[in-house]
């Protein structure tokens, strides 16, 4: 289970929270919280996760 502030992406240090948020105000690809967030836009370590993440809040 994720923790509103753990880290998801390591490089920018943009949490759990950040992303919730980015998809709660539209953000429906990976690239579109890239841009909103900057999470995944370094090294892509934690594109895998991101999109776990986004999958998981679209089926809500």
């Amino acid at each position: 289970m994720r923790e509103k502030d753990d880290i998801i992406c390591h490089c920018q240090e943009v949490t759990y929270q950040e992303i919730l948020d980015a998809i709660d105000n539209g953000a429906t690809t990976v690239e579109i919280i890239g841009d909103v967030t900057e999470a995944g836009i370094t090294c892509g370590g934690c594109i895998e996760e991101i999109e776990e993440i986004l999958e998981e809040e679209l089926n809500k």
